[in-house]
């Protein structure tokens, strides 16, 4: 699968609505519908590209754990593991798809679609 057929997979997800309750509930704020077809999407896709991971639904639920901040707090929710250290994510208080470093804890490659940060 390569980064285009994911995109389009992804977006022709129908959302799960527990899941949505879950992240929501979670993150205390309501969710770009892209990102809920991408939670809802996780667990279906694994690998993709050459250098792209699709993470779980419970790596989705649990952020700390790949980034090493309080991601919930800060808004951060990482949806693909882009290697090399690097996560792409949604920023949930600006509304924008970017890429984080975990190495220096830096946020990058703001954009507003999905598929430009890919």
């Amino acid at each position: 699968m390569n980064k285009k057929e994911y995109y389009d997979l992804v977006s022709n997800t129908e959302i799960n609505k527990t899941r949505e309750q879950e992240v929501t509930g979670l993150y205390k704020c309501e969710f770009d519908q892209l990102l809920l077809k991408v939670i809802s999407a996780a667990d279906e896709v694994d690998f993709f590209d050459e250098e792209r991971r699709a993470l779980s639904y419970k790596e989705i639920l649990s952020p700390e754990e790949l980034l090493g901040i309080d991601a919930i707090n800060e808004g951060i929710v990482p949806v693909i593991d882009a290697y090399d250290c690097t996560f792409i994510v949604y920023l949930t208080k600006e509304a924008k798809w970017a890429k984080f470093s975990t190495v220096d804890k830096t946020i990058y490659k703001k954009r507003n679609a999905l598929n430009t940060v890919l």
